[in-house]
């Protein structure tokens, strides 16, 4: 499936050929009717001085047909399921390297993650890391595979240690602000409490409820157990009520297995039908107009300059 996003400029090389004809300078140069033993020779010299100008206004219709701004589109999602725009917010403090998953628990969420995003191929998604900050990694997007590197490269490290709950809520929020989808969701993963004191989680919870409203759900996931051998513990009530506040559930995992039903859950929960219309995917596709009618106008200039260098002109 084809459109032209600015299809109302192509109209305009038509009347550029008329108005171009209506010119004066049109006539110029045109030969006088002649009779002779020539005359083959003649209309061989007129066919060559016509022909630069063939590549001309195809270079220029290319041209126009580029500036229409052409896009191919494809039916994204051919299963009949509408896309959600979905934000997965990475706890990467140093409690998630604690070894009751194995190999560890940040390794246990990533590995859940990427099973995740396999299984939602019609779906825009996005990832928010945080410790005592956040990071905003990836908005969400199709592009599945360049996600999946980063949700590999998500360490400890990155950003000073730290639990920021709030912070890593607010800057999944911040990156749905311009969502289009009906539907928007944020995966929140945390194995700790909040520490860093910038953000009342509660708080931003209800700042992100009064601007998204029932458009978005929140699910936090309390990964770890409630008093680890470290001392780690998880605060399963700030994390149960900020997903209550967005209309979303707390999940609480201690297994691998737990991790993984997680995501099975979100999939059940967060799955919706699309009109029959369908939904569909546009990519540009001016740059090749856009080359060949450079190329196409380039060659018919050279050959008006040397046609016109040869006949004297």
């Amino acid at each position: 499936m084809t459109r032209f996003t600015l299809w109302y400029v192509i109209p305009f090389l038509p009347l550029l050929l008329i108005l171009y004809k209506a010119l004066p300078g049109w006539r110029k140069g045109v030969s006088q009717p002649f009779s002779g033993p020539f005359r083959g020779a003649y209309e061989s010299s007129e066919l060559i001085r016509v022909f630069p100008s063939i590549f001309i206004w195809c270079g220029m219709f290319f041209l126009f047909i580029a500036l229409a701004r052409p896009q191919s589109g494809f039916e994204r999602l051919p299963n009949g399921v509408e896309g959600i725009d979905i934000v997965i917010a990475l706890d990467v403090s140093t409690s998630m390297l604690e070894e009751d998953y194995d190999p560890n628990r940040l390794e246990a969420a990533k590995e859940a993650a990427l099973k995740f995003i396999e299984g939602r191929s019609n779906d825009r998604i996005g990832l928010v890391i945080y410790a005592s900050q956040p990071r905003y990694i990836c908005p969400p997007t199709f592009d599945h595979s360049t996600l999946e590197r980063y949700i590999r490269n998500a360490k400890l490290g990155d950003i000073p240690d730290g639990t920021a709950i709030g912070a890593g809520l607010a800057s999944a929020a911040s990156g749905l602000e311009y969502s289009r989808s009906e539907r928007r969701v944020i995966v929140l993963i945390s194995d700790g409490k909040e520490a860093s004191g910038q953000m009342d989680p509660r708080t931003v919870a209800q700042a992100v409820n009064t601007i998204h409203g029932d458009s978005l759900k929140l699910y936090t996931v309390a990964i770890g157990t409630e008093s680890s051998r470290q001392g780690f513990g998880v605060d399963k009530e700030i994390l149960s009520v900020i997903a209550e506040i967005n209309g979303g559930r707390l999940f609480s995992v201690e297994s691998v297995d737990d991790m993984a039903d997680v995501y099975a859950s979100i999939d059940s929960l967060e799955a919706s039908t699309l009109p029959p219309e369908g939904l569909f995917v546009y990519r540009d596709m001016y740059f090749r107009y856009l080359l060949i009618g450079s190329i196409l106008l380039f060659l018919g200039l050279l050959l008006k300059w040397s046609v016109g260098k040869a006949a004297g002109d």
